[in-house]
């Protein structure tokens, strides 16, 4: 293997060819982040001199591609600029800000910032461990990585209304009073007026004395309330005449119905109202080069005290569904909109309606993602991408990443589609609290056009509604190489501080008649605690199927699931501070694929913490919850292994009632394990509980609690009392 970084590398890592991460020696060939297969030998010269990675002939260190092949390396001089400090990138020249390093379209690093990078990682080497290294050299990537798309978030452009005092307080104030006067719905709601002309002198009257603002009002809900969006028209291309008549007549519309009908109402009440065509990213909308072929929809603008405003009835009466059905839904924020929002889905055709300082052509708006109305009511931020309407594959890696800003009372959470069909293990959503930022990858795992929804919800609201805030696509045109999925995490998975060790890289987890078990591996902080359950695809809870503790030895949780069938299931792990005496939140989910679960699946009796603290073990039964009850015999036994210093008791419950004299617990020295025999009373269901101790301690606890259902019991029997010291 060759490498095209003219670095030296410390003695006992090597660099992967594909994604350039540290390694072990160790693991050479397979690289641990990106497992790409790096078959062949390091070639690093530590005299400035470079490796080609395609060829693997050393080129001189002045050299900007191999003199071999024509290779370009990934470490270049950048051209300078003198004059402003930008830079010209040797590989794709694009023209870069002086406050970036890597060049933003394909990711080529200048020398200083390479230089940086690896500096860091060889001061680091002096007083970390090898794996130490690796990790804060590919943490560093990642850091630099996204601290390179947070620089480029300079060159975004500004976005303001043309005339400032449009909405000053005052206005701001009357247009929500309006909104929220009731009154009004219900009054428009009880109209039912049989032609035009009596819709306008009912409309006269109620509105004489009110402001324009409450009279655009009025006329905005009673389109909403009484015209419904014309489907079969719209899907059928065959338009029928949009006329204000007719539009009245059948109470059927497309946009153009809309707003020919929203000006008529104005021009009845005297408010100056004029029809803006132009183009709209509403239902069906891509983004491709044809999108702004023709004009596709048709909006308003009212003038009130001097200034203009926005108004959008057709998008403000309802929306159409993914059946393709029209759900009426009075949404107010189409109502007097700020032009800054409505810019991002709606370009006039005329510029001058745009109602912007500057306005923007129609490159910037298909640049400009697809957002909600929720967008702005959180006050969200798209960092990246800037500038493109679309995510894209990071070089080298197999998922593209989205960065939000949100307020921290936001929670994000997301949709990753593939032809309307969630792609399991597809996305995985961050926030780094030093950034206070979201991260949100998302990994395909085939080609096609994928769908991002990002979902917004404020945990300080009451009725804590997700709601759509933005729609990204994804397309994805090439095969994917080494493909990742993530398990669902929550928000609280990183607000605790969660790491999942085992398994990397991927949601599913595949379980056959070999393995029997999934195992998932946790590491948390000294004070917090994990549960878990597992569940089938109808979402019930399979009983015994896990076995959750923290393994002191290995210093992180071990999370067992045991599928008892074959198909698919969830494992949840649950997590708490220890401090909280709340109940346990959901931090991740994994899922499980079983095949070939024999007829009799394994199980886990119910075992507290201090089992493994103590590092006891069952002997036998193995693998079972559930003791089997012979007819033959008037007891059980289990046997179990302890250290020196642990003692073993035991009790038998039949529904939850102590049976006396029912079990014996005695340490067989032959065989150095305890013998614990319980013998039931009666029929019926039993809990058969062992509790254990340190020789040091006065008070036993539980530890490991097994299930008996006892079907027939022809001669019960009775233990006597054993004392641990008998006084003479």
């Amino acid at each position: 293997m060759t490498t095209d970084i003219s670095l030296p590398l410390a003695s006992d890592i090597w660099s992967c060819i594909a994604c350039t991460s540290l390694n072990p020696l160790s693991t050479f060939p397979m690289c641990q982040i990106c497992e790409t297969d790096n078959d062949s030998i390091i070639t690093v010269s530590t005299a400035g001199n470079w490796s080609c990675a395609v060829c693997t002939y050393i080129n001189g260190s002045t050299t900007q591609h191999c003199e071999i092949c024509g290779n370009i390396p990934n470490i270049l001089p950048s051209i300078k600029n003198e004059d402003d400090g930008r830079w010209e990138c040797p590989c794709c020249t694009y023209d870069n800000s002086k406050y970036i390093d890597t060049c933003i379209i394909c990711e080529r690093g200048t020398q200083r910032h390479m230089d940086k990078i690896m500096s860091d990682v060889h001061n680091n080497c002096l007083h970390n461990s090898q794996s130490s290294l690796i990790n804060s050299f590919n943490s560093l990537k990642n850091d630099t990585m996204i601290d390179r798309l947070l620089t480029a978030t300079n060159d975004h452009t500004k976005i303001a209304v043309a005339d400032p005092q449009a909405f000053n307080n005052g206005f701001v104030e009357q247009r929500q009073q309006a909104i929220n006067t009731h009154f009004y719905r219900k009054t428009v709601e009880s109209w039912n007026p049989h032609s035009l002309q009596q819709l306008v002198e009912t409309m006269k009257g109620f509105s004489k004395d009110y402001s324009r603002a409450n009279q655009c009002w009025l006329s905005f809900c009673w389109i909403a309330y009484n015209i419904g969006y014309d489907t079969v028209s719209y899907f059928s291309k065959n338009y029928p005449d949009q006329s204000v008549e007719e539009v009245f007549r059948t109470k059927k519309a497309i946009c153009g119905g809309y707003s020919n009908l929203y000006k008529y109402l104005c021009d009845q009440l005297a408010i100056p109202c004029k029809v803006i065509s132009g183009y709209a990213k509403g239902y069906g909308f891509e983004h491709d080069k044809n999108a702004l072929y023709e004009t596709n929809h048709a909006w308003n603008a009212v003038e009130i005290e001097q200034s203009w405003y926005l108004i959008d009835s057709t998008w403000g009466s309802g929306y159409l569904d993914k059946h393709k059905l029209f759900k009426r839904h009075l949404n107010p924020y189409y109502f007097l909109s700020r032009p800054d929002q409505m810019i991002y889905n709606h370009l006039p055709e005329t510029e001058i309606w745009q109602l912007l300082q500057r306005p923007i052509s129609r490159t910037q708006y298909m640049q400009m993602p697809e957002v909600y109305p929720a967008f702005f009511e959180f006050n969200i931020e798209l960092i990246s991408p800037r500038q493109q309407a679309h995510v894209a594959l990071i070089l080298g890696q197999p998922y593209g990443l989205v960065l939000i800003r949100a307020p921290a009372n936001i929670e994000l959470t997301a949709h990753f589609n593939l032809f309307d069909k969630k792609v399991n293990g597809g996305c995985r959503i961050i926030f780094d609290s030093k950034k206070e930022l979201y991260l949100c990858y998302f990994a395909p795992n085939r080609i096609g056009k994928h769908d991002i929804t990002i979902f917004g919800m404020d945990n300080d609201s009451v009725e804590k509604l997700q709601k759509p805030v933005l729609h990204i696509p994804f397309d994805v045109t090439e095969m994917i190489q080494n493909p990742v999925s993530f398990p669902m995490t929550t928000k609280a998975f990183y607000d605790l501080n969660l790491e999942v060790l085992s398994p990397k890289k991927t949601h599913l987890i595949k379980v056959d008649n070999g393995t029997k078990t999934a195992l998932i591996m946790i590491r948390a902080p000294y004070d917090v605690e994990l549960v878990g359950h597992l569940q089938d695809k109808s979402q019930n809870n399979i009983a015994n199927a896990h076995s959750i503790y923290y393994d002191k030895q290995e210093g992180f949780w071990k999370c067992y699931f045991a599928p008892n069938e074959n198909g698919m299931f969830d494992a949840h792990i649950f997590a708490r501070k220890q401090s909280n005496t709340q109940r346990y939140t959901l931090v991740v989910t994994f899922q499980i694929e079983a095949k070939e679960i024999s007829k009799s699946p394994l199980t886990y009796p119910h075992m507290w913490q201090l089992f493994h603290d103590l590092n006891l073990e069952v002997e036998s039964p193995k693998n079972c919850s559930t003791i089997i009850w012979s007819k033959t015999v008037p007891y059980v036994e289990i046997l179990m292994r302890a250290s020196n210093n642990v003692q073993l008791t035991c009790s038998i419950h039949n529904n939850d009632v102590y049976v006396e004299n029912g079990t014996l617990a005695q340490f067989n020295r032959e065989r150095n394990l305890w013998q614990l025999l319980f013998a039931p009373q009666r029929t019926g269901e039993h809990k058969l509980n062992i509790f254990a101790k340190q020789m040091t301690s006065v008070k036993s606890a539980v530890v490991v609690q097994f299930n008996m259902h006892v079907t027939e019991l022809q001669r019960p029997m009775k233990f006597p009392i054993i004392y641990s010291h008998i006084k003479t």
